[in-house]
């Protein structure tokens, strides 16, 4: 861990980090994103060296997806690629195998190849009792799946998938089980893209399973195990999924300054009134509280010190503190916060929105409250 603190505060990430910036600030949600993003190594920050990775460590990653974020001005597509890193890549490089490892996880580090999580269904998210795709191993060892998945963020685009399916009757914890599902696998079919009012450029689709067969050195963990694989991913997802927000809020942070310094009323700048000042502060606040929990947790991540209940605690704060932030914006602008080039209606669709993925707010309490042995 001193090692990661000390390669952090090292000339070499300091310019590694400037060059993403620089290469943010041009970025396009297009594929070629992707692959650049891999071969600057953001997609492997976070997966030790032993595995293919850069080893830098998880509040490296959270400091490159910020300054992503911030730099490109886009929401969509660092979600998109934090969605994978957490979802995807740590479940694969915790209960991968060393085959699945070279033919999944190195694809996805190189961004040659988009993975998606599938877990939610219609009428099961946070409850998995509830859950109703299901798999069934024929005489042969292949597994066959069967049902729906929705809200499959990088569905659309994805080649590979991590499905939850049901393997047994009874508890969660032991009648899941995870499968690695390439997407020209016979009997997956892709559903529409999910028409969102937040997160632009982030594709979301369902994903429908008729007799879809998957060999059984595709199973991610073992036969039962989907409930540990489900918990490690939801872990660092809801831990660092919202490392994006912060750049997204530093930068309107920036530009409202701008705003109020540029703009005049009766004859002085807005940055001259109280309230607007107050304003700027509250936003300021809700910033630095956020950006300092997430990145308390990501040193702990680095530390192996990465609890359920600090994940969601994270996730909770952070999203709470992105929703107070954009309740200061319109009264900034006024009318002019109607006007797209603001980005404040887009903002806060991006902060409604994190209340709810990964687990809703009252679902980040329950659990909360649970580590706290109520």
């Amino acid at each position: 861990m001193t090692e990661d603190r000390e390669l952090l505060h090292s000339a070499e990430f300091t310019n590694w980090l400037a060059g993403l910036r620089s290469w943010a600030g041009k970025a396009r949600e297009e594929a070629t994103a992707w692959r650049a993003a891999g071969a600057q190594g953001l997609l492997s920050l976070a997966v030790p060296e032993g595995a293919g990775g850069t080893g830098t460590g998880y509040e490296a990653a959270c400091l490159a997806l910020e300054a992503f974020a911030e730099e490109s001005g886009l929401s969509g597509l660092p979600f998109s690629m934090a969605a994978q890193m957490w979802a995807c890549q740590e479940p694969l490089l915790e209960f991968g195998s060393e085959a699945q490892h070279a033919r999944y996880l190195h694809p996805l580090m190189a961004g040659t190849t988009v993975g998606a999580f599938a877990a939610t269904e219609y009428d099961a998210g946070s409850d998995l009792l509830s859950l109703q795709t299901h798999a069934e191993q024929d005489a042969e060892g292949r597994w066959r799946l069967n049902g729906a998945k929705t809200f499959v963020t990088n569905g659309p685009t994805a080649e590979i998938f991590v499905i939850i399916a049901r393997t047994a009757e009874g508890s969660s914890l032991s009648g899941l089980t995870a499968f690695l599902v390439p997407r020209d696998t016979p009997g997956l079919r892709i559903g529409k893209v999910i028409e969102k009012s937040a997160l632009a450029g982030a594709q979301l689709s369902s994903l429908l399973m008729d007799d879809c067969v998957v060999a059984d050195a595709d199973r991610l963990g073992g036969a039962g195990g989907g409930f540990a694989v489900l918990m490690h991913a939801m872990r660092y997802e809801r831990a660092f999924i919202l490392a994006p927000a912060l750049g997204l809020m530093a930068g309107a942070l920036r530009h409202a300054v701008e705003h109020a310094r540029s703009r005049h009323q009766f004859g002085r700048p807005l940055s001259s009134y109280d309230t607007i000042r107050q304003r700027l502060v509250r936003m300021h606040m809700s910033l630095t509280s956020a950006r300092e929990l997430l990145y308390a947790t990501a040193r702990a991540a680095d530390g192996n010190r990465l609890e359920h209940s600090r994940s969601s605690l994270t996730k909770l704060h952070v999203s709470t503190e992105f929703n107070r932030f954009c309740q200061e914006l319109p009264d900034l602008y006024g009318g002019y916060a109607l006007l797209p080039e603001t980005g404040t209606l887009a903002l806060t669709a991006d902060a409604v929105a994190s209340r709810y993925y990964s687990g809703t707010s009252d679902m980040q309490m329950k659990i909360i409250a649970e580590g706290l042995g109520l």
